[in-house]
């Protein structure tokens, strides 16, 4: 009988693989220049145990790989670590010399070990074999190491994240309890204001690449704020300017990085409102064409410990939509606005950011002067709480 076999469209062959997790690596070496380079692939793999063998497979159309399979007969593995997505796409994008931005030293082989990895593997080529549009590259290990205990980076539906241990701890949970610890002293502050404005009034702390609400009072009609305890966002342009850079938080490298590909013009427009709120030190959003409702189901579902890279874009999506909507330039008395949020920062004894004090639940229109005069009572409260969270131990 003849087997026949039906054409295989090339977006559902990419969509369905989409859904098999693959560690995320780096091949680097050394062109005939002696200079670093090296190229990310998903495709690694162990092969063999005796002889001791590994594979990954670069598109035959791969400069990167031509280059170093012409200049060496040598390359070395980099299994990336879960915190170094920023590596990753600086490798991953087009351009000269992306090593310069890039810490390495050498391997037994003189290969780039990139800084921070998880573990290493040095290999010669033992074969290379035609498979379709990429070749399968088998190297024979000759050294290994491990780097640190870490998690590794990992590729899942056209999106990075990390392993996660289910009902273990998150790895920064530790900075979360201290978080709650200094939010405790801010709880009957917070409950004053938003008893005395009618409005929800929120702790906020930095937790790595998000932030989290640590504590809520509200008091306002709907009382939606309420459900925000132990929501998180992502600290990702337009949002978590406040934190960039505080304890416990983002990079501004990072937090820059993950606008993804977009214009400079976006990138520029970033780094202004970063700029802008870290002179006047506080931080405001507005509105828009988005619902309460569906922001509130949005943050729900990034809170989500199980979401899909899918979701989580979704959720950046309906972020990126509102990019003109935060940070105005100043907030002018006679003009209408129509509020999410306004943020404070709340400093330790150092001046490091440590928590924020935001209102939400606004009424549905407000004149500048309003605003203005709720900016300064949220600051009022902020520096209330910075009095007593410099009695508590660190």
């Amino acid at each position: 009988m003849e087997n026949v076999q039906s054409p295989i469209d090339s977006d559902q062959f990419r969509a369905v693989l989409g859904n098999y997790p693959t560690g995320v690596a780096v091949v680097t070496g050394l062109d005939a220049a002696g200079e670093p380079m090296g190229m990310v692939v998903g495709t690694f793999t162990s092969v063999s145990l005796n002889p001791p063998l590994v594979a990954f497979l670069p598109m035959k159309t791969s400069r990167s790989f031509n280059v170093l399979r012409e200049a060496s007969e040598r390359f070395c593995i980099n299994m990336l670590a879960a915190d170094q997505e920023g590596i990753c796409r600086t490798l991953a994008a087009p351009g000269e010399r992306k090593f310069e931005a890039v810490k390495w030293h050498a391997s037994p082989a003189g290969n780039p070990i990139i800084d921070g990895v998880v573990a290493w593997i040095d290999c010669e080529y033992a074969n290379v074999v035609d498979g379709g549009d990429h070749f399968i590259v088998l190297g024979a290990v000759k050294t290994m190491g491990l780097e640190r205990d870490a998690l590794p980076l990992l590729f899942f539906q056209r999106g990075y994240g990390r392993f996660s241990t289910g009902p273990l701890m998150l790895v920064n949970d530790r900075d979360v309890f201290q978080s709650v610890r200094l939010a405790e002293a801010a709880r009957d502050e917070i409950e004053a204001v938003a008893k005395e404005l009618g409005m929800g009034c929120s702790v906020v702390a930095p937790a790595g690449t998000d932030s989290i609400y640590v504590a809520v009072a509200d008091h306002s009609s709907a009382q939606r704020g309420k459900n925000r305890l132990g929501a998180r966002a992502p600290l990702t342009p337009p949002l978590g300017a406040l934190f960039v850079d505080s304890v416990n938080a983002i990079a501004e490298d990072a937090w820059l990085a993950r606008l993804g590909k977009c214009s400079e013009e976006t990138r520029s427009r970033a780094r202004d409102q970063l700029q802008r709120v870290r002179e006047r030190r506080w931080s405001m959003s507005l509105l828009g064409d988005q619902s309460s409702e569906a922001l509130d189901a949005a943050l729900e579902l990034y809170s989500c410990p199980h979401r899909t890279p899918e979701q989580e874009r979704r959720f950046l999506s309906t972020v990126s939509a509102m990019f003109d909507m935060h940070e105005p330039v100043q907030i002018e008395d006679a003009q209408i606005y129509q509020l999410l949020h306004l943020t404070v920062p709340v400093q330790n004894r150092r001046g490091e950011t440590v928590l924020a004090l935001r209102l939400s639940e606004f009424p549905a229109e407000l004149p500048g002067a309003k605003v203005k005069a709720l900016l300064e009572r949220l600051q009022d409260a902020a520096q209330r709480v910075e009095r007593l969270i410099t009695c508590i131990p660190e």
